[in-house]
């Protein structure tokens, strides 16, 4: 009985670790390790990879996948993992799935899985299992759905043991009663506690539970808008977390057995110290390694789980400069074809190696290695750039029109009447300045193309100029092929009046 409570109750401080972290852990106004995930589809044994979610493991009985940590809710999907067909050992862990239009967790000819210490709610089904044996749910919270654990066509020996089925339409269904259910809150369950161990005196019927508990081991808790916040936070390509040092962040543990007495963390594989309250990475850029584990009042502790971070405390920066020819003025920043623009990074992360990007005139998207040049149309471009630092950290796109001018300005002289004068004069008309178009698609290849990720299009307006009217010729006196000025011819006007 003793040797039960205490896996009981270490299941639970596993649990509650997460739960807690995961939904009340915001009131320092820390961050909180897990992150947003969009759903997850695993078929066969090679597909359990780090893009699919997996942070660790090899599939073996010793050494399981893990999927931890990931916070899924998409109402557009039929689910928020599936697994497939699958023989390798896994665990999904510490995950809150909501509002799957069919199934929060779905396993599908599967063996030798395993969910532990999640949240899952608010789907049609919170796990659905078919053709799926030897595998288990336990320590979980599965709450209002219209089915709580559904096992379905061919499922058989998995075993259901100390979650929490709250609220949801039918709790549980399993036809054939095949699998086995043991130690679970059910919140329909209509029986007593006379002894007041905590166990139902009578089997929880509709699903042949001989040891129901009158209380859940943890409660559903409502995930808070904190998840929206932590979907905008950056993931680096490894899966981490990217995080700055003004980041805190925060752990939490409840026990509703002898309580907790400690959570004890590491940072890379340090020593061990006593968690007292939100903490902050410091030193270089680069990844981080956090590990934490909770301890209750009895000595039982629970194991160690590992985060990871990426800490990126330089935000990436880009300069856009012009070489020879270029030119500025009120009208904007005029080049031509042969002008070469340089992009320069004034601001990036110590760790890795950041990349920069441009796009001109709405195109594709190039990786920035050396000056480049605008060529096509004449008149008005558009130039968008951003860097990104190896964590995944990028900066905002800037933009800025260029006008492109390749035509040389055209000089002419005009002759007009002779004035007197002692002195050879000459009227020039200034050429008009250029209309400006709008500007055509580039077409450009001196650089290699990426498309790392669109930037936001903006049409190039239409700057529009006034020609200046020259001013008006006057009689001037123009010399002769000899060099010397004619004479004034006079024009006489008459006024006859009758």
């Amino acid at each position: 009985m003793m040797g039960r409570k205490v896996a009981l109750v270490v299941a639970t401080v596993v649990f509650a670790v997460v739960s807690v972290v995961l939904v009340g852990g915001q009131s320092d106004g820390g961050l909180l390790w897990w992150r947003a995930h969009e759903p997850i589809y695993i078929f066969g044994n090679n597909a359990f990879t780090l893009q699919n979610g997996v942070v660790s493991g090899t599939g073996t009985q010793e050494d399981p996948y893990i999927i931890a940590g990931w916070y899924i809710d998409d109402s557009a999907s039929d689910y928020g993992i599936y697994i497939d067909h699958s023989t390798a050992h896994f665990v999904i862990r510490g995950c809150v799935i909501e509002k799957a239009r069919d199934a929060g967790v779905y396993l599908n000819s599967v063996t030798n899985g395993r969910i532990e210490g999640c949240q899952l709610s608010l789907s049609e089904a919170g796990v659905r299992l078919l053709n799926a044996g030897s595998n288990a749910i336990a320590g979980s919270v599965i709450a209002k759905n219209h089915y709580g654990a559904a096992m379905m066509i061919g499922s058989r020996d998995n075993v259901i043991q100390g979650n929490s089925f709250i609220d949801n339409g039918s709790n549980g269904l399993d036809q054939r009663h095949l699998n086995t259910w043991s130690g679970n809150y059910w919140s329909d369950y209509a029986g007593v506690d006379a002894d007041g161990d905590g166990i139902g005196d009578q089997a929880y019927n509709a699903l042949y539970d001989p040891r129901p508990l009158i209380a859940p081991l943890v409660d559903w808790m409502r995930v808070t808008p904190m998840a929206a916040g932590i979907a905008g936070n950056p993931v680096s390509q490894a899966g981490s977390m990217v995080i700055t040092s003004q980041m805190p962040i925060t752990l939490s543990a409840s026990d509703p057995g002898s309580g907790v007495a400690k959570i004890l963390y590491s940072i890379n594989d340090e020593d061990w110290k006593e968690y007292t309250g939100p903490f902050t990475l410091s030193g270089p850029d680069g990844q981080y390694d956090v590990s934490y584990y909770g301890i209750d009042n009895l000595g039982n502790a629970e194991r160690a789980t590992e985060l990871k971070f990426v800490l990126d405390n330089n935000a990436p920066q880009t300069r856009i400069s012009f070489g020879d020819p270029s030119y500025n003025n009120e009208t904007g920043q005029w080049l031509t074809s042969k002008t070469p623009i340089i992009l320069d990074l004034i601001s990036a992360s110590t760790y890795g190696v950041p990349r920069t990007f441009y796009a001109i005139d709405g195109g594709a998207w190039r990786r920035y290695s050396g000056p480049f040049h605008v060529v096509g149309t004449e008149g008005p471009h558009q130039i968008g750039y951003y860097s990104r630092n190896a964590s995944g950290t990028t900066e905002p796109v800037q933009t800025i029109m260029v006008i492109k001018d390749d035509t040389p300005p055209m000089t002419r002289g005009v002759q007009g009447t002779a004035q007197p004068s002692s002195a050879p004069q000459s009227s020039l008309t200034p050429p008009s300045p250029p209309t400006l178009v709008a500007p055509q698609t580039e077409t450009q290849t001196d650089a290699s193309a990426t498309t790392p990720q669109p930037a936001p299009s903006a049409a190039a307006p239409v700057v529009d100029t006034e020609s200046e009217t020259p001013p008006a010729t006057t009689e001037e006196s123009v010399p002769d092929s000899s060099g010397v000025a004619p004479a004034p011819t006079t024009v006489h006007t008459e006024s006859t009046s009758n």
